[in-house]
Order: C-alpha cells, then sequence, then structure tokens
C-alpha cells in the first residue's frame, strides 16, 4: 500500500509513526564520475530515463536522487595533475554556468519521474568534490584523493581553505535556484579525508566543519527538510561525533562502519529522525539475504530502533543490481510490522 507524503512526514519530523517508510537508492550510469557537460547528454539521459524506470517499477515511500555526471565542480576536471600553481588560478563558476543549469533541468526531471513523492537532491561537500577530483576513477585506489589532498595541506593549508570556500560558494549559487525545481530538501553527503595526516579533530574543526557549515547554512535557507550523509562508502570511516551538531534535520550514515546502530545513532545525533540499517554491500543481507533474512533484519531494525523518527534505508547508495523484490520484502516487513 502506498504511503501518503503526510505519513512519510511523520518520520522526517520525529513523529510517532503507524508505518516506518523505507527508501533505496543506486546509481543509473555506469560511473557516475564520469563528466556529463562533455558526453553530449548520455549520462544526463541515462540518470533520467533510468530514475523514472526504477520509480515505476518500485512503491518507494519517498526518493533520494543521483548525481551521476555532475559529480566534481567543473572548475576542477582540468586533466593535468593538481598542483597549486594551478589549483590557485581557478576561478568561481558563474550562477548561469552549464554545470549549474543542467542539474536544474536533471532535479526538475527526477521530480517528475517521482511523481509526487517527496524527493531529496543530492550535493557534495566541497571537500569530497574536491578530493574526488584528484584522482583518476578508473585507475586509482579509492582514497588515492584523500591521500592527494593531504599532501596538497601539508604544502599550503591557507590556499586550501581558500579554495574550498569558493567551492562551496559554487555549490551555494546552485543550491539557491534548486526550490523552484520542485524537490523537497537536499541529502548533503560529507566525509571525513582517509589519510592519518589530516584524519583528526583538529582538521575536522579547522578544513571540514567551517566549509561544510557554510553549504549547510545555503541548504537550510532553502529548504526546511534536509538530510546529512556521513558518507561511509568502501569502509571509509568517520568520527560520528564530530557531526553530531551539524544543523541538518535528518541524519544517514554508515551504521555498519562507523559504529553506531540506528537507535545509538538516534542518541547521538540528540534524537533528531534517523535513516538507514541496512548495509549497502554485496555480501549484506539486503543484497544476499533470503526473503527471511531481510524481513527478520527489517523487523530487528524497527524493534531496537522504534517508530518515532526512524526510517529504513542503508548506509549508503546500493549495488546497481539488488534485487527488486529484496526491497519489496524489506517495505512488505515495515509495513507489517505497523499492523502488529
Amino acid at each position: 500500500m502506498t504511503m501518503t507524503n503526510e505519513a512519510v512526514l511523520r518520520a522526517f519530523h520525529n513523529e510517532i509513526e503507524e508505518t516506518v517508510p523505507v527508501s533505496f537508492w543506486h546509481h543509473f550510469a555506469p560511473s557516475g564520475f564520469v563528466d556529463g557537460l562533455q558526453d553530449d547528454h548520455h549520462t544526463y539521459d541515462l540518470n533520467v530515463h533510468g530514475h523514472e524506470a526504477y520509480y515505476q517499477a518500485l512503491d518507494l515511500d519517498f526518493v533520494k536522487t543521483m548525481l551521476d555526471g555532475y559529480y566534481v565542480d567543473p572548475v576542477l576536471l582540468a586533466d593535468q595533475p593538481k598542483t597549486w600553481t594551478m589549483l590557485r588560478e581557478v576561478q568561481p563558476i558563474q550562477a548561469d554556468d552549464r554545470w549549474i543549469s543542467e542539474q536544474l533541468s536533471l532535479a526538475k526531471a527526477q521530480v517528475q519521474a517521482a511523481q509526487g513523492k517527496l524527493t531529496f537532491y543530492t550535493v557534495f561537500s566541497p571537500l569530497t568534490m574536491f578530493k574526488w577530483s584528484l584522482m583518476d576513477h578508473a585507475t586509482a585506489p579509492t582514497d588515492a584523493g584523500d591521500h592527494c589532498l593531504a599532501d596538497l595541506y601539508e604544502a599550503d593549508s591557507t590556499a586550501l581553505k581558500r579554495l574550498l570556500a569558493q567551492i562551496g560558494e559554487d555549490l551555494a549559487k546552485l543550491i539557491r535556484q534548486l526550490p523552484p525545481t520542485g524537490i523537497t530538501g537536499i541529502y548533503y553527503s560529507t566525509q571525513s579525508i582517509q589519510d592519518d595526516r589530516v584524519k583528526t579533530a583538529d582538521f575536522f574543526h579547522a578544513v571540514i566543519e567551517p566549509v561544510d557549515l557554510a553549504v549547510i547554512e545555503a541548504i537550510n535557507d532553502a529548504f526546511a527538510l534536509n538530510i546529512l550523509h556521513v558518507c561511509g562508502l568502501h569502509g571509509a570511516t568517520n568520527d560520528l561525533r564530530l557531526y553530531k551538531d551539524y544543523p541538518l534535520q535528518v541524519v544517514n550514515w554508515a551504521t555498519h562502519v562507523d559504529g553506531y546502530s540506528l537507535a545509538e545513532g538516534k542518541k547521538l545525533f540528540g534524537d533528531k529522525p534517523v535513516l538507514g540499517g541496512f548495509g549497502d554491500g554485496t555480501q549484506d543481507i539486503l543484497y544476499a539475504g533470503t526473503k527471511a533474512e531481510i524481513q527478520a533484519e527489517t523487523r530487528r531494525l524497527i524493534q531496537e530502533a522504534g517508530r518515532t523518527g526512524v526510517i529504513i534505508g542503508a548506509d549508503c547508495t546500493v549495488p546497481r543490481d539488488t534485487p527488486l523484490d529484496h526491497i519489496r520484502w524489506v517495505q512488505e516487513a515495515a509495513r507489517n510490522f505497523s499492523k502488529q
């Protein structure tokens, strides 16, 4: 049975729920790291048509859309190795840059595909965007960009802070133009840098937190309901205690990586609504489990976390080939739990 937006919003507003909402998402392009501005709309079309087909196949309770092809601020996409000699020359983008205008078009198309459901649009943090620009995603290890960023920080910490602030301002230009697209809010993805030289509270407070909070201010100015995603994809770890005062309304993190269950995280984040619970890997229950295992895990998550401000999803993006029936089984178990 389809949940109404009013019923879903009870969870997002931290109210007692008759039924716990469920949603999962995955990528539609072979890689999200392609430059969507340079491939004749191929990735854009894959993104739009993928969302349309996915939402027709599944009656999700709300949707979080994907940003394949538009991960990185275009000023960072030069092919040459990133050095401070070139990075100091990077200029801000204009409010009508194609990277912004095509995202506005993408957001409108995704809202249309969602057919009236609450829709959250992805925005990546300036640090995440920058570190992704520092590596070849086809060949490099997943943490290669983190190590390059740490090198650049050691070479010139002031220049790094200045560049990140500029990227944050570019994001704000996008965010301020998103409300007319019809999206409900922003899903803001941030992450600690996976290099021991900078994986410290000092670096967090000096570099990560100020730029995150600047972008979050723009998000909250534009939308009243948003989601903080502390990303643990590919085993990246974060000290969730550092993020507990970020002023976004709902929180999603890697319960299977960062050491806090949904119930524990709800306490850590001051009883805010929480989203997640399932692992996002091919060895995790959602992907590899039987119907009985998946539904038992759904019931366990709800029993542990409760039915006030609890939303069932995954730690992060699930594999592209996650069987759709597995998602339906989660929804079925959540619906049946509400009848108990």
